[in-house]
């Protein structure tokens, strides 16, 4: 694994040479990389730049150009920014990302994502997988191919059960630095990849390191927004009915203490808490949650179910339907809101 890495630095620094020269080659694969012998050294040559892009310059004497949304390069070594085909201008970080699939596929004899599974996914599934899906780090990939991980350590002179150990840590953060779906967050150049995997073979502390807690839960939420809000406004309503509920009892505590009438008032208003609470948790555990965040809930329903419970207690229905969409609204989901406030302002003014 040594011996790749260091053939790996230098193809970095070819890639370095291409980039200050103003050309992003956009397909780098093991079948653009030939290594040859000098001197018995082995030295590699990138090769094939035939869907380079200049970046300030002609590259032959007719222009090259790309046409908008053609779809260029090889899948499992494609950038997300690549595969996007929004218009936005590919620069030299996508050949930061397909050098990381190399670095993968030197250490895992593997790319990030199987050739075959693009392929048979279908054009937008694969753009999708290409963009989205995070792939597992090198030590993960390598401890879990039980009948390969033998000839896998063969060919690279290692005993099978120091290839995981060795690739764990600091390889499997350069790899994954390099491989972030957001191009901000990769290595600037080349040859900062280079210099990080060439403190690792000098033992030095590498600059690359683990996306923190917080940062993976903003990319949880961010691909999972309209589970996540839903969820969020079911556990808030919950808390908000189950939190009106407790009020009432105890407030009904301290008042049957009183008058007679007093009390009265204070069961009433207990039972009133728990009828809303009651209903709020109803609803919204009959709404199913991506339904609920995606089109609102349906207030013709709401508002026939509350009438059915308070009957012409007609501030009780207003109340409850101006709660639940208070709940709505500061977990974000407004479309949801907006319908119930006009439904309770009606019945205020009727």
């Amino acid at each position: 694994p040594r011996e790749r890495l260091g053939l790996f630095v230098q193809v970095c620094h070819a890639v370095q040479h291409a980039h200050q020269k103003g050309i992003i080659h956009r397909d780098l694969k093991p079948s653009n990389v030939l290594v040859t012998l000098h001197d018995g050294r082995p030295v590699p040559k990138v090769i094939d730049f035939g869907i380079a892009k200049a970046t300030n310059q002609r590259l032959t004497e007719k222009t090259l150009f790309t046409e908008f949304r053609q779809f260029i390069g090889t899948p499992q070594y494609m950038s997300p920014e690549q595969a996007e085909m929004s218009g936005l201008d590919v620069d030299t970080r996508s050949d930061i990302y397909s050098l990381g699939v190399l670095l993968y596929e030197l250490l895992t004899g593997t790319t990030p994502f199987d050739a075959e599974t693009l392929r048979t996914a279908g054009y937008g599934e694969m753009r999708r997988i290409i963009r989205e899906e995070e792939p597992p780090s090198p030590s993960v990939r390598v401890s879990t191919m039980d009948d390969q991980l033998a000839s896998l350590a063969k060919h690279r002179s290692i005993e099978p059960g120091s290839l995981s150990k060795q690739i764990r840590g600091d390889l499997d953060w350069i790899v994954m630095k390099a491989l972030e779906k957001d191009r901000t967050r990769r290595y600037d150049t080349a040859s900062d990849l280079a210099a990080d995997v060439q403190r690792f073979l000098r033992h030095e502390p590498v600059e690359a390191s683990p996306p923190s807690v917080l940062y993976k839960l903003r990319k949880f939420v961010r691909r999972n927004k309209l589970a996540v809000t839903a969820s969020v406004v079911m556990s808030a309503a919950v808390l908000i009915g189950l939190g009106l509920a407790t009020a009432g009892f105890v407030r009904a505590s301290r008042e049957a203490n009183r008058a007679t009438v007093e009390a009265e008032r204070a069961t009433r208003e207990a039972a009133r808490s728990q009828a809303i609470a009651d209903f709020l948790q109803e609803i919204l555990a009959s709404v199913d949650p991506e339904e609920a965040a995606k089109r609102g809930l349906n207030v013709e329903r709401v508002a026939t179910r509350a009438r059915e419970l308070f009957g012409n207690d007609h501030a009780t229905v207003s109340a409850t339907l101006s709660s639940l969409a208070l709940q709505l609204q500061h977990s974000g989901n407004l479309v949801a809101a907006e319908p119930l406030y006009r439904e309770s302002i009606r019945i205020w003014r009727g």
